[in-house]
This record gives structure tokens, sequence and C-alpha cells, in this order.
């Protein structure tokens, strides 16, 4: 046998056994723990199959210059904070036009009621501002800042640095190491907001310098020293505060101003049904590419069914341990990668069945054979990982996310696939070599008087 075979073959097991657990073991929802142990995993279903919340928001009262592209632009910040913020997935974030000013319609699956303060802080405007405050003291946290009553440190009654002048990739949650209070860590842009906040600081030492949200107090420190690099925003923050307050500073102030006019509970638009029927045509297709396999390539199509089993397990268990979201876009591409997913080894199959014919040994049959058909594997796999990547980012992009779902499961699908026929489907055929399978050519599907060729088998052991 093949040095690094068996390796191969206890790595594969292995695998198995890893994603056989995520896919199949008890999760701790589902009831009591099978002999105490817990399977941390789940599997996310979209909006169109388990429902969610739908949230209304309009602009707040007495803004003016209110038009379609501001809108639309708040829209877009709405779904990026959702996105990052609230650790759900495809989200619907929609402008709906009507008779007085746009709103902005939020769906999000699998959110409930008990999450509506994570919900309210990321509608915050966002918008990030300090202040002078002077020397007689600094301001409570949560109180409403007037900026009329500081305009003396304060030209034109105008913030001093806004959250624009923050570099977004500072942007952290960080810890008092004295007191493990959570607290913001920051630091101001190379582009001379940097070198701007340093002089200021340095010049105004024993001022209050007071950071306000959406012009409410955060906190209001007093400057010791020039800040001339990293700062911090402490404010009495709970860790989740902290991590929604740094999501919304990364992604920027909304231009308009909203509030939540509505809220209500959604099911799902198509339901328990489609997912059953969804399960159903994906054991059927399964099924039909595994008859297929086993009774044109017979023992190879049997290993390959073997593969495809291992193929489905895997994708499943990599889907539920990175959160993928399973909407019915995204159970297609699954089940369109499953009949993808036997390409590799038709390829594999019939090239090894062609050295076969020619009367190579099955070691060196199996060798040649996958050489010969990796180019062609390779090459359509990164087309099709191509074509994914374009209708992710197009989905990305235009607010499309059913597509985003459809492009994942079908990216992440060939990525497999391509593990389990070159890895997975080769390491089998190899533990066939030492056997004498090859002496049985109608295992393979070929004639009776296909033989491995004497002179070839002797040049194979002269060369040895």
């Amino acid at each position: 046998m093949r040095r690094g075979t068996l390796l191969l073959l206890f790595l594969i097991i292995l695998l198995a056994a890893g994603a056989s657990f995520v896919v199949f073991w008890p999760h701790v929802d589902s009831g009591k723990p099978l002999y105490g142990v817990n399977n941390p995993f789940t599997t996310v279903l979209g909006l169109d199959l388990q429902g969610g919340v739908r949230v209304q928001l309009e602009p707040k009262p007495g803004q003016t210059g209110i038009n379609h592209d501001n809108m639309e632009v708040t829209r877009q910040l709405i779904e990026t904070r959702v996105n990052s913020g609230l650790g759900v997935k495809e989200p619907s974030v929609r402008l709906q036009e009507g008779a007085g000013a746009s709103s902005i319609v939020v769906e999000l699956p699998n959110f409930s009621g008990n999450q509506q303060d994570a919900l309210n802080t990321l509608l915050k405007t966002g918008k990030l501002e300090f202040w002078d405050t002077g020397t007689s003291g600094g301001l409570q946290q949560g109180a409403a800042f007037d900026p009329s009553q500081y305009t003396q440190y304060n030209p034109g009654g105008k913030p001093l640095f806004t959250g624009n002048d923050l570099d977004p990739n500072a942007l952290s949650v960080g810890q008092d190491p004295q007191t493990n209070a959570y607290l913001i860590q920051f630091q101001m842009k190379n582009n001379g907001a940097s070198t701007r906040f340093g002089t200021f600081t340095a010049n105004n030492v024993g001022h209050y310098l007071t950071v306000t949200l959406d012009r409410q107090v955060v906190t209001s420190p007093v400057i010791n020293s020039a800040i001339t690099g990293p700062g911090t925003i402490q404010g009495n923050f709970t860790q989740t505060q902290a991590q929604q307050t740094v999501n919304i500073l990364k992604v920027g102030a909304l231009p308009v101003a909203l509030q939540q006019t509505s809220s209500e509970q959604i099911s799902g638009t198509l339901g328990a049904e489609t997912i059953t029927h969804s399960i159903l045509a994906g054991i059927i297709g399964l099924s039909i590419v595994a008859l297929f396999m086993l009774l044109y390539y017979r023992l190879p199509g049997f290993l390959a069914d073997i593969a495809l089993v291992l193929y489905a397990v895997f994708t499943f268990a990599i889907f539920k341990m990175i959160g993928v979201t399973m909407s019915l876009a995204g159970i297609a591409g699954f089940i369109l990668s499953i009949g993808m997913a036997v390409d590799a080894n038709v390829l594999i199959f019939e090239r090894v069945k062609e050295e076969l014919r020619a009367g190579r040994l099955l070691a060196s049959a199996i060798d040649i054979g996958w050489k010969r058909a990796w180019p062609s594997i390779r090459d359509s796999n990164i087309s099709t990982m191509i074509t994914c990547a374009v209708l992710y980012a197009f989905g990305s992009n235009f607010g499309a996310t059913i597509i985003v779902g459809f492009a994942t499961t079908l990216f992440l699908g060939v990525v497999i696939s391509m593990f389990t026929a070159v890895v997975v489907t080769r390491t089998f055929l190899n533990l066939l070599v030492p056997t004498g399978v090859i002496n049985h050519p109608a295992l393979f599907g070929l004639p009776a008087d296909v033989r491995p060729s004497v002179k070839v088998a002797a040049r194979r052991n002269s060369t040895v």
C-alpha cells in the first residue's frame, strides 16, 4: 500500500466523525443533551423559512433637506449596521416610498422582541462629537448636551472633533486594567486630525473634554496631558454596548435621524412545508446521482457514493459551524452543488478507465488518470467559484441578499467537492491497489478481456 494512504484514511475518518457530531448530535435547545454532551452548533434559517421581526423606520420630525438620495444612503448604512452589529444574516432592508417622506422597512430573521435594546442602540444617529467644556467640571453621563452653553470654548458652537476624524481601523473594545470596565479605544486619522488633536489636548490641560453621542454625554474626563496617540472613551459600558457603539462609529453617522414607528413579528413567507420539500428534493437528487454512479462506474462509483455522502455531511457541518443562512436560495445552491460534486469523480474515473484499457496497472492508471483529469477539474471549479464571487459581490452591493445565500452555499459546496474528489475518492481508489481487483474488470465497468499488459507491467517493475 502507498505511503501516506493510511494516514489520509485516518484523517478522513476523523473529519467524518467531527462533521457527524456537528450535524447529528443533539443541540442543547432540542432537549436533554445526549450523555451530557451538547452540540453548540445550530442551523440558521432565513427570513423566508423562519420569519422574524419587521420594523418600520421614519425620519424624525423637524428635519429639513430629506430626499431620496440621503434616505438611500441611510438605508445602506442601516443595512451595514444590521449585518455587523445584530448578529443576523441576510436581513431585508428596503426603502419604501409613501405619500409623504420615504420610510425604511427592516426585516430581521430569527430576531425576537427581547433584542429590542440592541435594535434601539443600532438605530442611533451615531454622531460622535468632542467638546471643550472648560474647567468648571465634568458633565454627568447620559445628560443632554447644549452646545450653546460652551461657545466660548467651541467657536461657532461646533464640535472640535467628530466621528469622521476617527480612524475606523483603530476602533475597538478594551478594558481598564485596574477596574476591568469596558471602554472604547480610538485613534485620530493621520490626515491632520491626529496632529490637531494632540495640539488641542496639549494646549488645554486641565479642561474637560466631553464626548457626546447624538448630543448625549458619554464621558467627560479632564485632560491631564497631550494625547498624541491612541485614546480611550469610558462610559460605564457593558461589553455589548461598547461593541455596538464601536460598530456604529465604524459605519458612520446616519444623514437622517430615524424613529421606529411600528414593529411586528412575521412568520416565514414559505414556511416549514418548503423546508420539508427542499430536504426531500435533496435526498432524491443525492439518491439518483448515487444510483447513476453505482450502475455506470461499478466499484469506483460505489467509492464515489461514499465520498458523496461524506461531502454532504462535511458541507452541512461547515454551514452550521460558520452560521450560513439557509434560505430557500441557499438550499438550492446546496442541492445544486450535490450534482456538481461528482463532476470531478466522473473525469477521474474516465481517465483511469482509459489507462486501464491501455493495459496499465491500477496504481499507474490512478496516478496518470488523476494528473490528466486535474487541469479540467481545476479550471471548471475555478470558473464556478469566480461566478459565485461575482454573484456574492452583486448581492452584497445592491441589496440582493437572496443571491448572497445562493452564492455562499454554492461556493462552499464547490470547494468541499474538490476536496472529496481529489483527496477522499483518490484515497479510496488507492486502497484498492493491493487487493487485485483489477483482475475483475467488470468491477470497473470494463470488458472482461481488459487486463493489465504484461509488457507494461514488466516495464513498470523494471523501473521501480
